[in-house]
């Protein structure tokens, strides 16, 4: 493991032994029934939750503890596609999983229980996300590359990254996303930087950020979505912000919660998700909960969670998918 994915914050959860990881898109309801559910990988509960909206409506959860079918250990990225299938980063484990639906129908997976730097192993998987031919991308945290296989078997498996600063390297890579024409976004976490490739070659390799406090700087980013529109939205973890930018020129730099914020707090937040509507949704994971606002003004800010393992409860959530 890299030195900077061995650094992978405790502090950074306020929670004894826990990593960090990503897993964050958009998308409408696979059912057709109405607004998308929102899915939630509640890590140190070691489950995922699903549930209608913001009050928690149709609270649903799914996994216990443990390397088995139906177990995670710290799952960290979700992704759900337009069938209604389950991708999830089961971090602890070493491995990815994918099942049909919130009953674990079909369960399969990929990797561990041990970690490895070969092929069909992962070291910290975090991010996830799925293209409209089916080829799964992860972030194989630990292992400072982004991996892509075409199947849950892992067919077709391909790496790309070494550790480093350079081209075609990461320190600890997080989230991950994909644009409207298929080109892929990393966030290059210990090199607070974004990354965007026209595809798992490396081709077209552009970054955008430094590290630092101020415009077009980040302390420690972890999260990303891309909008239809092209805009990049962003969690910027270590210094407790979104961060929304046009395009990988850093043109529209716009910032909600500063770390000297007084309101509309955010404590180390890890996910973000997009709506139709605009509004955004966030994985508060120091605070153990959930937030919805608006806008990036944090209008009509709403909030559920609070820490436990019970209903309406989390503990430190990482990664919210919308669907």
């Amino acid at each position: 493991m890299s030195g900077q994915a061995t650094h992978r914050l405790l502090w950074y959860l306020g929670l004894p032994g826990l990593l960090l990881g990503a897993g964050l898109m958009l998308g409408g309801r696979a059912d057709g029934g109405g607004p998308p559910h929102i899915y939630v990988t509640d890590a140190a509960n070691n489950r995922l939750v699903r549930m209608d909206d913001i009050t928690g409506a149709g609270w649903t959860t799914f996994g216990t503890i443990g390397p088995g079918v139906n177990q995670f250990s710290f799952p960290k990225g979700i992704f759900v596609d337009p069938a209604g299938a389950i991708y999830v980063t089961d971090a602890n484990n070493a491995r990815i999983v994918r099942m049909d639906d919130m009953t674990g129908k079909n369960w399969a997976s990929l990797g561990g229980p041990v970690p490895g730097n070969g092929v069909n192993q992962f070291y910290s998987p975090t991010g996830i996300v799925v293209d409209q031919a089916g080829k799964i991308y992860v972030t194989d945290e630990g292992n400072d590359r982004i991996v892509r296989m075409d199947t849950i078997a892992g067919a077709g498996w391909t790496v790309l990254g070494t550790g480093g600063t350079g081209a075609n390297q990461f320190r600890g890579p997080t989230g991950i996303a994909l644009d409207a024409g298929g080109k892929i976004y990393v966030i290059d976490a210990g090199n607070a930087r974004i990354v965007r490739i026209d595809n798992i070659t490396g081709a077209g390799w552009t970054t955008f950020g430094s590290r630092g406090h101020g415009t077009n700087q980040f302390k420690y980013p972890v999260g990303i979505v891309v909008e239809s529109t092209g805009k990049i939205d962003v969690i910027d973890g270590g210094d407790n912000r979104l961060v929304r930018i046009d395009d990988m020129t850093g043109a529209g730099w716009t910032v909600f919660g500063p770390a000297d914020s007084k309101t509309n707090q955010l404590g180390n937040p890890f996910g973000l998700a997009v709506d139709p509507s605009g509004s955004i949704y966030v994985a508060d994971t120091r605070n153990n909960r959930i937030v919805r606002m608006e806008n990036l003004t944090g209008a009509g800010w709403s909030t559920l969670g609070a820490i436990g393992a019970g209903v309406r409860q989390f503990v430190g959530p990482q990664s919210v998918f919308l669907r």
